[in-house]
């Protein structure tokens, strides 16, 4: 489940999972958002404008029952780009970002968890080989393990975030608060 277009009968299944799970006091205190991203296209302003209304409906909906947030298997399918790496790089990298902005807005989000580092060990090159047979780019270092536009992003988009509140609460000896 992404932020994607065709996902808002998911979406609404997973509300409805979490309202039901409220109901009947089942322990859950945040919702694994799937983050297997795919780009809809070399604009990716313009596509994650066009995304951000629906899915910030459906993260408001979330948070406002009390559940955190965990950004989960973050990886990203260069889909509609062009072959050229550097251009490929750069749209998913943008692409990225305004995900990781838009998810970081809410202060619910608890952890951000990759589904990979290395393009040479991603899962996306033999589920969903492109139809170009350009070799797929979704992780945020390539197949040497070199950083790419992605990484950069990612950093980015952490080091904007915004910081949590100062907590009054005391920390004990042991590092728990109080």
């Amino acid at each position: 489940m992404s932020w994607e277009p065709g996902n808002a009968k998911h979406r609404a299944g997973v509300l409805a999972l979490l309202e039901g799970f409220k109901r009947r006091g089942v322990p859950v205190d945040s919702l694994g958002v799937q983050s297997h991203l795919v780009t809809q296209g070399p604009d990716a302003r313009a596509a994650t404008a066009a995304l951000e209304g629906e899915w910030r409906r459906f993260l408001d909906a979330v948070t406002a029952m009390g559940y955190g947030l965990v950004i989960t298997e973050l990886d990203v399918r260069d889909n509609k780009l062009p072959a050229d790496i550097g251009a490929r790089d750069r749209a998913v990298a943008d692409f990225t970002r305004g995900y990781l902005d838009l998810m970081l807005s809410y202060p619910s989000v608890r952890d951000i968890l990759l589904w990979g580092l290395s393009d040479r060990y991603s899962w996306i090159e033999g589920f969903e080989p492109r139809p170009d047979t350009a070799r797929r780019r979704p992780c945020p270092y390539d197949d040497r393990f070199v950083a790419k536009p992605m990484r950069t992003a990612i950093a980015a988009a952490l080091a904007s975030a915004p910081k949590p509140a100062p907590s009054n609460a005391v920390a004990d000896g042991q590092g728990h608060r109080r």
